[in-house]
Order: structure tokens, then C-alpha cells, then sequence
């Protein structure tokens, strides 16, 4: 093993649970996470030996692995639309009510309300929160400035918190509204 392949193992290791958690939030689908992180990695393994502080390796991973989600999250939505007007040529699948019932339990609300947010909001929200990373760092991820970064986490913070009121006073809807 190079000197640089034992580095990008090491980075790896250290580095990727982060990735898939801020992409599992971002995506809501830990497996597809889990492919974007491995591609972001690929990505750092194909631009060559970087000579970049292991800092600014791990914001140029999460900046890279964000670009990947985000063109995920656009396939997606066009897949959706594609597939929703082909849909009226088959026949509806009606599933189970307990199978329904185990689909909704299956999402936490926290989960539910995190998507709820702009992509913006939520990406800034957990590389702050769960990654715990400066604003200046959030800013160097996602390409923005510093206020803009304080502005998307008060918003984000504050939606949060205004939703889980509304939950908490509609249960049902809280649950099933968002």
C-alpha cells in the first residue's frame, strides 16, 4: 500500500460514518447515502495525491459528496414525474393496512420535520448539529457565505421548533401532515 492509499484508508475510516449520517439525512435513504459517500471517496481517490491539510480534505468531501446528493435528489424527482405519468397505465396496487401502518411508523417525526425544511436549511442544520462543524466550515461546504449560514441555521431551528408546536398540538396531523 502507497503512502497515499494508507492516508485516503485512514481518511476513510475516519471520515466516512460522518458523510453517510449527513447524507442519510439529507437523501432520507441510508443506502443510497452510503453509495454517495463511496463515490465522494472515489472522487478524492481519482483527483490524485491531494496536498491539502486533513481539514480541508474532510470540507472539500462533504462539499463534493453534497454536489453528489443533490444531483441524487434531482434524478429522483425527475424519475418521479416520469414514473407518476406512466402510472395511470397500470393498474393501482392497493398494499395491506398493516403494511401501510408499518411504512408510517417506520418514519420518526424528527425525520419527518428535517425534511419538511428546504435542502438548504437541512444541510446547513446537520453539518452544524450533528457533524459539529464551525460556520466557517458550513460556509466552505456549501459555498456560501457565513451569514448566509447563520441565517439558514436560525430559520432551520426555527421551523423546527414551530413545527414540532404544531405536532405537538395536532398530533395526528404533526405526524402524518408533513
Amino acid at each position: 500500500m502507497t503512502p497515499d492509499e494508507a492516508q485516503l484508508s485512514a481518511l476513510f475510516r475516519q471520515l466516512y460514518p460522518q458523510l453517510c449520517r449527513f447524507l442519510t439525512v439529507l437523501l432520507a435513504d441510508a443506502a443510497m447515502a452510503k453509495d454517495v459517500a463511496q463515490e465522494a471517496f472515489v472522487r478524492l481517490y481519482g483527483a490524485g495525491p491531494r496536498r491539502l491539510s486533513p481539514d480541508a480534505t474532510r470540507l472539500w468531501l462533504f462539499r463534493v459528496a453534497r454536489n453528489l446528493a443533490l444531483n441524487e435528489l434531482k434524478q429522483r424527482r425527475v424519475r418521479g414525474r416520469i414514473l407518476s405519468s406512466v402510472a395511470g397505465w397500470f393498474p393501482s396496487q392497493v398494499d395491506s393496512p398493516g403494511a401501510a401502518m408499518e411504512v408510517a411508523e417506520a418514519s420518526t417525526q424528527t425525520t419527518g420535520l428535517l425534511r419538511a425544511l428546504p435542502e438548504h436549511q437541512r444541510s446547513v442544520l446537520v453539518l452544524r448539529e450533528l457533524e459539529a462543524m464551525s460556520y466557517a466550515e458550513i460556509a466552505r461546504v456549501l459555498g456560501v457565505t457565513q451569514a448566509k449560514v447563520r441565517v439558514d441555521l436560525h430559520r432551520a431551528r426555527s421551523a423546527l421548533r414551530e413545527r414540532q408546536r404544531e405536532a405537538d398540538t395536532h398530533p395526528r396531523r404533526g405526524r402524518h401532515g408533513l
